[in-house]
């Protein structure tokens, strides 16, 4: 098994997208991350779902949880027409962190050290045709461990 056979398919998207796209995406796709490409192609980086989450949340919510205990329901519109305004490049920082690509000749264990050692829970699977990328997916740990299992 290699990267390629093990390689969960994300579409990528652009900066400009809106958070209630991305969600979408992630929901349709079930993909362990959000790939954050740039006008090229070139994947910029990856996002777990959770910071798609955390990015539509009020900071007020962010800063201290109960106030959404005691909100209850109200602010769920609020959050729906946040997450449909905003945009990626509204709430994502300057500098990203960039992404754990491995080659789709990349073996199992080779992905796992890879994660292991950057704390990321994914690896991007990316094939060059010359410098043009071509995102082949998503590897979690999850499917690492369906593989060793």
């Amino acid at each position: 098994m290699r990267a390629r056979d093990l390689a969960w398919f994300s579409t990528p998207v652009r900066l400009d997208a809106t958070l209630k796209e991305a969600a979408e995406l992630i929901v349709r796709e079930h993909a362990p991350a959000l790939v954050v490409v740039s006008e090229d192609g070139h994947p910029l980086t990856a996002l777990p779902a959770a910071r798609i989450l955390a990015a539509v949340l009020p900071t007020a919510v962010r800063e201290d949880p109960l106030l959404a205990a005691a909100a209850g329901d109200s602010l769920d519109t609020h959050v729906r027409a946040w997450a449909a305004s905003l945009r990626l490049m509204d709430v994502l920082p300057r500098r990203l962190p960039p992404p754990l690509v491995v080659s789709p000749d990349a073996s199992p264990i080779h992905m796992a050290a890879v994660m292991e050692r950057a704390g990321s829970p994914f690896v991007l699977v990316v094939d060059y045709d010359g410098e043009q990328p071509h995102l082949l997916g998503t590897v979690d740990a999850a499917a690492l461990l369906h593989h060793y299992l």
